[in-house]
């Protein structure tokens, strides 16, 4: 049987496009799919045909960096016949390792873009640590077997350098949809699920809901999700405070993948508000594609990839995420014309059903797979 890793460094074990989409497609395939990634317990065990090798948490970027090589052997040390890598960390010191055997490297976020707008490099030293890491991703970009990008504008940078750059979107699938209870929706509560953290346009929600309470109108907000840190999520709360809106925010504390999809089913108004910075433009929002298969309209900032998606089909409010009062007009108009929340929620279920979903997207993971080490056989577990 063939085998191969997906080799992580910061995902969880739960992670959605790792684990549930990525991993347990190609068991189900036939393929014997081992996993690292972060995760409790010391000892490797199974779930939905995947073996998974759980790593002790990285309680900062620099720790985690620091053990790329230790993750990289441990991954060369179960001897795949291919290396998955979805951290940028993890390239060079799994190549290192691979020999003959073919690397695939999945492009979550252009990290190139994501140092562009890192706040911790040191602005006087940003412009060669840029340069550096180009010049270090591009030799290790072309010794990958090929890459995986999830859209079109990720495709721009790695397609250059590499010529077997397959576009595979995040979209959800749609399996855990069917799972879900009929409910009655209030028409009000807004829901954002995933890192809390200043460039998802936290801040500005909460701004938000303070313009539509001088409006008279007092709309609840749901969040859920890691927090960037104890002090950040505490900065929120003084800011609801100060704002007066503290007792319309609630904060559901950290859901598994599948429990932040009952969540958002339970609110009314899905809200993506990133920040406009360098990574946003590229990269794809799942939880506005997740929030479209629930039937949610959607807030969402005006980006290229949001603008594809949800506006071209109609189930979202493009809006500027720096303006809180762009904000507030879009919530207030879904609040006050439900009839048009709801034709906005049924396009973008629609959308997502015959187009974004990873039902279509899981037969390019496997074309891929075929293309590079062949199709796999069902002949047991190798040792």
């Amino acid at each position: 049987m063939l085998r191969i890793c997906h080799v992580c460094n910061g995902h969880t074990v739960d992670d959605g496009r790792v684990f549930h989409r990525a991993c347990c497609t190609l068991a189900k395939a036939g393929y014997e799919v081992h996993l690292l990634a972060e995760g409790s317990g010391s000892t490797a065990y199974q779930e939905q045909g995947v073996i998974l090798h759980p790593l002790p948490k990285a309680e900062s970027r620099w720790r985690r960096y620091a053990r790329s090589a230790r993750v990289a052997q441990l991954a060369a040390d179960l001897k795949p016949d291919l290396f998955h890598v979805h951290e940028p960390d993890l390239i060079g010191p799994v190549i290192a390792r691979a020999g003959s055997r073919p690397v695939v490297f999945d492009v979550h976020e252009t990290y190139l873009d994501q140092l562009q707008g890192s706040a911790w490099i040191p602005k006087l030293v940003k412009p060669l640590v840029l340069l550096a890491w180009d010049q270090w991703e591009q030799r290790c970009v072309r010794r990958c077997a090929a890459v995986v990008v999830t859209t079109k504008l990720q495709g721009l940078r790695y397609s250059p350098l590499n010529n077997n750059v397959r576009l595979i979107a995040n979209y959800p699938d749609l399996q855990w949809n069917e799972e879900l209870p009929p409910i009655e929706r209030d028409g009000v509560t807004c829901v954002f699920a995933g890192v809390l953290r200043p460039d998802r346009g936290i801040s500005q929600m909460l701004q938000a809901l303070a313009c539509l309470k001088s409006r008279g109108l007092s709309v609840p907000l749901a969040l859920a999700g890691i927090p960037l840190s104890d002090q950040y999520l505490t900065s929120l709360w003084d800011e609801a405070k100060q704002l007066g809106v503290s007792e319309q925010v609630v904060y559901h504390g950290v859901l598994s993948k599948k429990e932040a999809l009952f969540f958002q089913h339970r609110a009314s108004i899905g809200l993506i508000a990133d920040l406009p910075d360098s990574v946003f433009r590229t990269m794809l929002p799942t939880k506005l594609v997740e929030c479209m298969s629930l039937g949610l309209p959607v807030v969402c900032s005006d980006l290229p990839v949001n603008r594809e998606i949800g506006g071209e089909s109609g189930a979202a409010i493009m809006v500027n995420p720096t303006k809180p009062e762009e904000i507030a007009d879009a919530i207030e108009s879904l609040v006050r014309d439900p009839v048009t929340a709801h034709k906005m929620g049924e396009a973008g279920k629609g959308a997502v059903r015959d187009r974004f979903n990873w039902q279509v997207e899981s037969t390019k993971l496997l074309d891929l797979y075929h293309q590079v080490i062949g199709a796999p056989q069902r002949v047991g577990t190798r040792n």
